[in-house]
């Protein structure tokens, strides 16, 4: 098998791909309001999603009893994701129907590149967990009370319903509280943890491998090397029999110059990978951490 590999790895070495170059879409940064969400391009999705949206009938009546006073709202989101363009415009037709102040609303739009991934220029998303887009956060003078995350558990107007009115409601990615913590509070830059007992705290709030996964490769987008590699560390612990978790690990070590381990892994995850494109991204990175080792 290391044959092979190794065969493979030449073979890698010596192939170009061309590159054809794409005219990047607009997006939207930073702060923003429904204005600016009915303007080509964005009006394309916005206006449809708005218009078309009936929320239901009932649980509107229940959300106008609410005492709204106190309340102001953060909707994150991405003009780039596709989550982002269906929620988004229901969540501001929701808050329409109930007459909810758009001075007590703000909506902030995060990038989708490599220096702004899931951020905006100003920060606003900083300390508050925005690694799922959209996210509307609901606040009760100036406290976050909850959140919704990404999609609706239920529907959004009954979610925000259970919000309002002080129901239990646990979002989507219940696990990124528990990092967001260990992330403010240092537990990450800590050597002495041990990831298999963070693991052992998520185990029953991670659904699936991917929850953590992309999470990891958000991180390194953000130049976060560190935390990512403990973020790849403990979906290695609760999905050990992943070939892409095994890769996603290997390649943590790598961008931490960790490249014993990277290679480990990496080949580890190439014995077992079936798909002939994830092979070739691994590949890629195992002959570059061969490389480095060498030297």
């Amino acid at each position: 098998m290391r044959k092979l590999i190794y065969a493979a790895l030449l073979l890698v070495s010596h192939t170009s791909i061309a590159q054809t170059a794409i005219e990047k879409p607009k997006i939207i940064y930073d702060l923003c309001t429904k204005d600016s969400l009915t303007i080509e391009p964005f009006s394309q999705w916005f206006k449809p999603g708005y218009e078309n949206y009936n929320p239901n009938k009932s649980t509107v009546a229940e959300l106008k009893k609410q005492k709204l006073n106190d309340i102001t709202i953060e909707a994150f989101f991405g003009s780039w994701c596709g989550d982002s363009k269906r929620e988004l415009p229901r969540f501001l037709q929701i808050l329409n129907t109930i007459s909810f102040p758009e001075k007590k609303l703000t909506i902030i739009g995060v990038g989708n590149g490599d220096s702004l991934y899931k951020q905006s220029p100003s920060h606003q998303e900083k300390g508050k967990s925005i690694f799922r887009v959209p996210t509307f956060i609901v606040y009760k003078n100036g406290i976050e009370i909850n959140r919704i995350t990404e999609y609706p558990v239920l529907s959004l107007e009954k979610d925000l319903l259970q919000i309002l009115s002080d129901q239990p409601y646990i979002p989507n990615y219940h696990s990124f509280n528990f990092i967001n913590n260990w992330l403010t509070d240092g537990t990450f830059k800590d050597e002495n943890i041990s990831t298999k007992s963070l693991s052992g705290q998520l185990a029953s709030v991670v659904k699936n491998e991917g929850e953590l996964n992309s999470l990891g490769y958000l991180l390194l987008k953000q130049g976060s090397k560190v935390e990512a590699s403990k973020i790849f560390q403990i979906n290695y612990y609760l999905f050990p029999e992943s070939a892409n978790v095994i890769s996603s690990l290997g390649e943590g070590y790598y961008e931490n110059n960790d490249m014993k381990r990277a290679v480990h892994f990496l080949e580890i995850s190439l014995e077992q990978n079936k798909d002939p494109k994830a092979v070739q991204g691994i590949l890629s990175i195992l002959y570059k951490a061969k490389e480095k080792e060498k030297s």
